[in-house]
């Protein structure tokens, strides 16, 4: 019994120990966080007038000359979203731009790359609706521009994943599983387990 209770007290010190040691982990973990934020509040502004801002090509879009009221509507939001600056910032935080940029860039910077996740939403919902009225080679054709350009949407890779199946073009769904596991993205585990069931199903 006495031995029980010393390894219950001694357990009790290391788990606060750790504790401790934890806690001062992420104390100087956030004050770095906080100095560099201050820094970058301060940053000089700079040029951006000249960034590799994207432009769509609208000749990779398979527009169509007669549409249904519905798809008319995917279209148009694709085209609103095109017409304005857009980037791809979503590699980068707050911080990050403000140090690459200046603190009174970060406003006009977020909405440019806002316009671009829209601009991909957009995307996703044209192809969704013509992969569901099984319009199955202009919805891959958005699909696989939609990759190119950087999406993380899952639908875009799962949806895609499962024209390539139905193609028996297998290696294709490899692939795609492969450039999911080398992402950041935030389901793909969920998106990955998806692909693989498609080449089971299809």
């Amino acid at each position: 019994m006495a031995l029980f209770l010393i390894c219950i007290i001694v357990f009790i010190i290391w788990v606060r120990v750790k504790m401790k040691q934890n806690k001062s982990v992420i104390s100087e973990s956030d004050k770095l966080f906080w100095e560099r934020e201050a820094k970058a509040n301060f940053a000089r502004k700079r040029d951006i007038s000249a960034l590799d801002y994207f432009s769509p090509d609208p000749s990779r879009l398979p527009f169509a000359d007669e549409m249904d009221e519905t798809e008319a509507e995917r279209v148009a939001e694709v085209k609103n979203y095109s017409s304005g600056k857009m980037m791809n910032l979503s590699g980068y935080s707050n911080t990050d731009l403000k140090e690459m940029y200046g603190a009174a860039n970060l406003d006009e910077l977020s909405e440019y790359d806002q316009r671009f996740q829209l601009f991909l939403r957009a995307l996703s919902e044209w192809a969704n609706y013509l992969f569901e009225k099984k319009e199955y080679v202009r919805a891959k054709t958005i699909y696989e521009y939609a990759i190119e350009i950087g999406s993380d949407i899952s639908t875009v890779y799962i949806n895609l994943g499962i024209l390539y199946a139905k193609a028996g073009k297998t290696s294709k769904v490899d692939e795609l599983i492969t450039l999911v596991e080398n992402s950041d993205f935030a389901l793909k585990d969920s998106i990955i387990k998806k692909l693989r069931l498609s080449k089971l199903e299809y």
